[in-house]
């Protein structure tokens, strides 16, 4: 099934962030609410590709149920 423009713009987004991540340009951080090491990026603007927030699983998924 073909994306939709939406899901195109995600997905291009991450990439972006990923490749710089690889690249050393972008720097993984804690978990800006519990601390724990082992984060994952959330995206709260998908316009801003490299404006990332950190946060761990527990802790994204908890952000996305609201």
């Amino acid at each position: 099934h073909p994306l939709t423009e939406d899901q195109k713009k995600k997905d291009n987004c991450r990439s972006y962030a990923g490749v710089y991540l690889k690249r050393g340009k972008l720097q993984k951080r804690a978990c800006e609410r519990c601390g724990l090491q082992d984060s994952q990026m959330h995206h709260p603007d998908y316009d801003l590709p490299l404006c990332v927030v950190w946060l761990c699983r527990k802790c994204h998924l908890a952000l996305h149920a609201k």
